[in-house]
Parts: C-alpha cells; structure tokens; sequence
C-alpha cells in the first residue's frame, strides 16, 4: 500500500479563497423571545419522577 504525507485534497487557490472568506452573520432575535420557557420546580419534579421510574424498570 502506498502512504501518502499529504492528507489534504489539492485545492486550486480560487476555490481555497472562496472556502477561507469570513461569513458575518446575524440571528434574528426577534423570532427568539417567546421561545425561551421558565424551568420550575415542578419541571424538576417531574424529571426526577421519571428517573425514579426509570430505575425501577431496569430491576424488574
């Protein structure tokens, strides 16, 4: 079997600058802010609930 020392692809510079170029980009944060839910003390409850559950199963 042939080793090879380069292990990237040959890339011709165009291509390589065009691969290289700096993205700037924004999130729209507006879409984002009705998303976000409070975490409760119930939510922690029930996770931990589930878990109890879960564990239970795994001996029967």
């Amino acid at each position: 079997m042939k080793a090879s020392s380069n292990k990237f692809a040959q890339l011709e510079p165009l291509t390589l600058e065009g691969l290289t170029r700096e993205v700037k980009e924004t999130l729209a944060t507006t879409n984002l802010l009705g998303q976000h839910k409070i975490f409760s003390s119930a939510d922690l409850w029930n996770i931990q609930r589930q878990a109890k559950e879960r564990v239970q199963r795994r001996f029967i």
